[in-house]
């Protein structure tokens, strides 16, 4: 129970961190999705279980305070954690680049899928202005994100479990 309450913690973290962001900096077009790379770390490292919970969380929260229409981020953050899962186990902890390109590719299908489902941008977007100017220089930005985040994890988590560095 401790474990879910520290994690829903964090995600209520990264969720006022990234409306923080948002309110400061009004002029930057490009926010980080905070809960995005937090729940594609946590498929990566930890599988599809735990990830799926913590990205329906995510996404509830982002949908209760960041939308006006509930339930569009759940369903999204959920199954790009399912899909991020599937990298789970078949890697070495040590390679330090299939977290960031995980987060590349899961920002891209999550920004896809979300704009797919907001039925005002179904027909009356210009999809490949949005993803040439939005969704592949947010990915980029969120991988970069994850690299460091990722980076630090490792060695922390390293230096924990030898007891040494």
């Amino acid at each position: 129970m401790k474990k879910y309450l520290l994690n829903i913690s964090v995600l209520i973290f990264l969720l006022i961190f990234q409306l923080t962001i948002a309110m400061f900096f009004p002029a930057l077009n490009l926010i980080p999705d905070f809960i995005l790379i937090y729940v594609v770390i946590r498929a990566v490292i930890y599988g599809a279980k735990d990830a799926m919970i913590y990205g329906a969380v995510g996404g509830l929260l982002q949908d209760v305070f960041i939308t006006s229409f509930i339930g569009l981020f759940t369903p999204v953050k959920t199954a790009v954690a399912f899909l991020a899962a599937l990298l789970s186990g078949r890697f070495f902890p040590e390679n330090l680049l299939i977290p960031p390109l995980a987060v590349f590719l899961a920002t891209i299908v999550h920004e896809l899928v979300y704009l797919m489902l907001k039925e005002n941008y179904l027909f009356a977007a210009n999809y490949l202005t949005l993803i040439k100017e939005i969704i592949l220089p947010m990915a980029a930005l969120n991988a970069l994100i994850t690299f460091f985040v990722y980076l630090i994890y490792f060695f922390w988590g390293r230096r924990d479990l030898s007891g040494q560095t």
